[in-house]
Formats: structure tokens, sequence, C-alpha cells
């Protein structure tokens, strides 16, 4: 072979490696912005969603345990590790300890109170007691007698 053939074999072969090149660029641009759009369109619509529809969310611990549980309906409740029925069907929140028993069973306690310390509790603790309160103060206890929810 003479130097002039050898001479346009790596010319030729320069060219293809160029085109090769080329083509290589404009893939990888055009993949980089496919996956820019892409992801950048996903966001949008993660933004723009105003609802969840789920039946059923559950949070878990470091363990897997349900710790919280919404749903519609609720599961049968765990209490000491066995599962009892409920009357009916109930949708709602759960609230379970670290060994996945229902919380609730020894009685619970709810506050719904404004910033202006006027508010409502209801207890099922001790016995079941109401109390409405106006600026901190106890203006209606129901059973009278029953010792304060707040303290």
């Amino acid at each position: 072979m003479s130097k002039t053939v050898n001479l346009e074999l790596l010319q030729r072969r320069v060219q293809v490696l160029q085109q090769m090149v080329a083509l290589l660029t404009v893939c990888c641009v055009g993949l980089a912005a496919f996956l820019w759009l892409f992801e950048s369109r996903g966001n949008v619509r993660a933004a723009a969603s105003e609802s969840l529809r789920v039946k059923r969310l559950a949070v878990v611990d470091d363990k897997g345990t349900e710790r919280i549980v919404i749903a519609a309906p609720l599961p049968d409740p765990v209490v000491q590790g066995e599962r009892f029925k409920r009357n009916g069907a109930i949708s709602g929140i759960a609230i379970y300890d670290p060994d996945g028993n229902e919380r609730g069973e020894d009685g619970g306690t709810l506050f719904l109170f404004n910033g202006k310390h006027d508010g409502a509790v209801l207890t099922t603790h001790s016995q079941p007691t109401m109390e409405m309160v106006q600026n901190r103060k106890i203006i209606f206890k129901n059973p009278s007698d029953a010792p304060d929810v707040r303290d």
C-alpha cells in the first residue's frame, strides 16, 4: 500500500469518527433535554395537585409497625395483641402504640382551643367529662364534680 492510500484511509476514518462524535453529541443533548422536560413537567403536575384520593394511609415506624392509620373504613382494633370486632364500620384516624395496639382503650382526650383561650375539652379517662372554657376559665363542666381535665 502506498502512503497516499494510507492517508486517504485515515482521512475517511477520521471523518467517520467525527460524524459519530457529532451524532453522539446530538443524542446526548436530546436525551438531556428530554429528561429536563420530563422532570419539570412532573414537578408541575405535583405542584398542581389539589387532592390525594386514597382509601387507606398508614404511617409506620422504623420497624415497619403501623403507628397511625387514616382509613375508610378503619381496620378492627388490636388490644393487648388481640384483634376485636368493631360494633360497625367506621372511618377516621387510629393511633397505635409501639406494639401495634390501638390507643384509646383506657380513654382519650380531645382538646379544641382557639387563640383566645376559648375552647372545649372532652375526655373518657377517669370518667366521661365535658368542659367548656372561656378565657382560660371553665364556664361549664359536666359532671360538675369531675376533676379538671386540663391539669
